[in-house]
């Protein structure tokens, strides 16, 4: 057995009031593991990705090297028992603020320099040649099988969203309340990133053009060119595990002609794609929509020129609605949260969304942001417009 730093392999207890909707939420997702695994020749499913640990934990934060895998702290699930496999460096975190006191899972701790680290305590509960990876660690990769158990969200992972789109958006639009024509693209991106950080919420995208970068690339990345005239940024926010997507567009006065007549066309655009997310459709046929909402606005074919965005969970996006593949062609379920990201060279419309019978519910707009109201087959739907500073 891998010996920790007191000696033995440590099945420590994780004391922390214990949330209910979290309990539920877990039940639920090791459900679903282990559906998958009985319809599988695999015994245990093993999570190393910070999205996968986030979703089958129910939104524990792994978040020491942000976005660098694997993470430093693995679960994996076999029809016995849950297991959270860490190093001694992380278990004090995850016992005085990881919140797994009656989850379920039984932590294992091993000395961060074990030679065989987490991967040899994983050898201790399972069997290398049943086991199945999310694409790191022992076993057989199947990132994209244990990807999908991400879909749909639960009814917690829904309201857990629907709390966290509003403090992104307030961040976002908050800071460019702030901004003036002479600041810098970097220094918009640091109030931004300060705004989500202070709510603690991960900056995990900030793209942020001025004038003349929004114009000339899809994806601004933040530079030291001073802004100009008017700016887009877009963010990328995460909380336990769940992302938010949103952008926004500033003028000084009233936008350029060209600028107004993009951002009304791209808005259309993103409407036509939120009335088109039902339950029942594919993925591609939300793409066809846009396709035709394309045309109609004057920009046939500027579809191919970005991605327009997909469901969204533990990812920014789960995958990308491309044409002809399988996720694509999958059916959209209640509750599904997504993000479209419409373009047209300069200008974008992006929220986050949940499917409800009723139609698309936004959980990232606020009532305190300019907005033009667009007319679709299901009805009229609002879209952030340019705010005049």
């Amino acid at each position: 057995m891998t010996e920790d730093v007191r000696g033995g392999l440590a099945r420590a207890p994780v004391p922390h009031p214990l949330d209910a909707a979290r309990s539920s939420e877990v039940t639920a997702k090791l459900d679903r593991v282990r559906t998958w695994l009985d319809g599988s020749p695999y015994t245990a499913a093993l999570f190393t990705s910070q999205a996968g640990v986030a979703w089958v934990t129910a939104g524990l934060d792994d978040h020491v090297s942000r976005n660098e895998e694997p993470g430093l702290v693995w679960a994996l699930v076999d029809q016995e028992g849950a297991h959270l496999v860490t190093n001694n460096v992380e278990e004090p975190r995850l016992i005085a603020e990881g919140g797994l006191t009656g989850l379920g899972f039984e932590l294992h701790v091993t000395p961060w320099y074990q030679p065989e680290g987490l991967a040899g305590v994983c050898d201790d509960l399972a069997a290398r040649g049943r086991l199945a990876n999310d694409g790191n660690g022992p076993g057989t990769a199947l990132a994209g099988d244990l990807g999908a158990l991400r879909l749909p969200l639960t009814p917690n992972e829904g309201d857990r969203l629907a709390a966290l789109g509003p403090e992104c958006a307030l961040a976002l639009e908050g800071a460019l309340r702030e901004w003036v024509p002479s600041e810098r693209e970097c220094d918009l991106a640091a109030r931004i990133a300060a705004a989500l950080e202070e709510r603690r919420i991960l900056a995990s995208l900030i793209l942020v053009g001025g004038a003349e970068r929004r114009r000339r690339f899809r994806h601004p990345i933040p530079s030291q060119a001073v802004t100009g005239g008017d700016a887009l940024a877009v963010i990328v926010g995460m909380r336990g595990g769940l992302n938010i997507s949103c952008s926004r567009s500033v003028s000084a006065g009233a936008p350029a002609a060209d600028l107004e007549a993009r951002h009304q066309a791209v808005c259309s655009v993103d409407a036509a794609m939120i009335a088109a997310t039902r339950p029942g459709r594919t993925w591609e046929s939300v793409l066809d929509a846009a396709k035709v909402a394309y045309a109609a606005a004057g920009f046939p074919g500027e579809w191919r020129a970005h991605l327009q965005g997909g469901p969204v969970g533990y990812l920014s996006r789960e995958f990308d609605v491309i044409p002809g593949t399988a996720a694509a062609a999958t059916e959209i379920t209640l509750g599904a949260g997504f993000a479209w990201n419409p373009t047209v060279q300069g200008a974008k419309s992006e929220d986050t969304f949940l499917v409800t019978a009723a139609g698309a519910r936004s959980v990232s707009n606020t009532e305190g942001w300019p907005s033009l109201v667009l007319d679709t087959a299901s009805g009229p739907i609002a879209r952030p417009a340019i705010l005049q500073r």
